[in-house]
């Protein structure tokens, strides 16, 4: 027969397995730190929201918790210089965002695999570099490389889009990197060994396993492109205005309510759009 178990040296083995209770002291604690967690997101993200939802449409609002009335005048008093701002922000946001995930995903596809010491730790870093560079130092730096012949950027719109993309690039290319993983590695070497050519593993294996990863990178460039401000006060041309450099303007005359009018409508326009981004296409049937 076998040996018995000796309950000194073995735990006891219940038939059935029980939860683990935390105690009182430990729940209390657990539920503090969760409400204390809630007030800080609410205080620091939702609140700001709210009050500018707020202040577009008071009348007045000064020294009280509430405006003192509401009203829909500063919508009313957006002019067409403002809503042109707004397309011009849209405009912007949208290509900055499109060609940063096309680059980064190039630059990913191309450093996969590749040993990070040499070359590949070179151009990687070089990708990276913007996000430790201040961003009016970046538009400082462009503005002055690219303000004479023979590629003289600083009259056009296209200086805007080239240091705004120099800022989201970093992002693309890692949310692309970070989805190259090592089972869609042996994805493409399999359908490579089958005879299929690299365009066909590029279309058909690989883009659709970085579907994820490119939506992600499309509204993560489009969202920094519209709140990007540093950069582009410093390098955008006579006449070109986006949303957030006619809002800085306002603010600085005074005018709060007015710039949260149209900060407002710029908000909810871009919430459309990264919800029509991140929005799955549906799935076709076969038969």
């Amino acid at each position: 027969m076998a040996d018995e178990l000796d309950p000194t040296v073995l735990p006891v083995m219940h038939k059935k397995g029980r939860p683990v209770r935390h105690s009182l002291a430990v729940r209390v604690l657990g539920s503090l730190f969760l409400g204390f967690a809630a007030l800080l997101c609410f205080w620091l993200f939702v609140l700001p929201v709210l009050v500018v939802a707020l202040s577009s449409v008071a009348s007045h609002w000064s020294g009280t918790v509430l405006p003192d009335g509401y009203s829909m005048r500063w919508f009313e008093r957006l002019s067409s210089s403002d809503f042109d701002a707004l397309t011009t922000s849209l405009e912007v946001g949208m290509g900055v965002a499109v060609l940063g995930t096309i680059l980064g995903l190039w630059l990913a596809l191309a450093l996969e695999g590749r040993d990070r010491r040499g070359l590949g730790a070179l151009v990687d870093t070089i990708a990276m570099m913007p996000n430790g560079v201040p961003s009016v130092v970046l538009g400082l730096a462009v503005l002055i490389a690219y303000h004479k012949r023979p590629l003289d950027l600083s009259g056009s719109a296209a200086i805007v889009v080239f240091v705004q993309l120099a800022l989201v690039l970093p992002f693309c290319y890692r949310c692309a990197a970070s989805a190259l993983r090592p089972e869609l590695t042996v994805l493409r070497e399999a359908a490579a060994s089958l005879g299929a050519p690299p365009s066909m593993v590029l279309r058909r294996v690989v883009l659709p396993q970085l579907v994820p990863a490119i939506r992600a990178s499309l509204a993560l460039g489009f969202a920094l492109s519209l709140g990007e401000l540093g950069a582009t006060l410093t390098v955008y041309p006579p006449g070109f205005a986006t949303v957030p450099i006619v809002v800085v303007g306002q603010v600085e005359r005074g005018y709060y309510l007015p710039a949260s009018a149209l900060s407002l409508i710029l908000l909810l326009v871009s919430l459309v759009a990264l919800l029509m981004i991140a929005a799955r296409a549906p799935r076709r049937r076969i038969g």
